[in-house]
C-alpha cells in the first residue's frame, strides 16, 4: 500500500486572500493542521495494521494448535471422535 507523502501546496490556495499573495503558507497555521492530521492519520493506520497483524497470528495460531495435536495422536483423535460422537448420540437419543 503506498501513499504520497508529498504536501499539495494547491490544497492551500486562498482565492480571496486580498493581500496578493495568492496561496497560504504551508508552513503557516494550516499547513500545520494538515500536516498533523496526516500525522495522525498514518498514526491510526499503523495501529490498525499492527492490531489486524496480531489478531492474524493469533488465528493462525489458534487454528494450527488442533491441528498439530491431531497430527501428533491421530489414534486418540479418533477414540476421541468416536467417545464424544457416541455419548452425543446417547444424550440427544429419544426415550423410546
Amino acid at each position: 500500500m503506498s501513499h504520497d507523502d508529498t504536501l499539495d501546496t494547491s490544497l492551500f490556495s486562498n482565492s480571496n486572500n486580498n493581500s496578493g499573495s495568492g496561496s497560504v503558507d504551508p508552513e503557516g497555521a494550516v499547513g500545520k493542521a494538515a500536516a498533523t492530521a496526516h500525522e495522525t492519520v498514518d498514526r491510526a493506520a499503523r495501529s490498525a495494521q499492527d492490531a489486524f497483524d496480531c489478531a492474524h497470528d493469533y488465528l493462525d495460531r489458534a487454528v494450527e494448535a488442533p491441528r498439530n495435536v491431531i497430527r501428533e495422536n491421530p489414534v486418540t483423535a479418533v477414540v476421541l471422535a468416536l467417545s464424544l460422537g457416541f455419548l452425543w448420540g446417547r444424550l440427544g437419543g429419544s426415550n423410546d
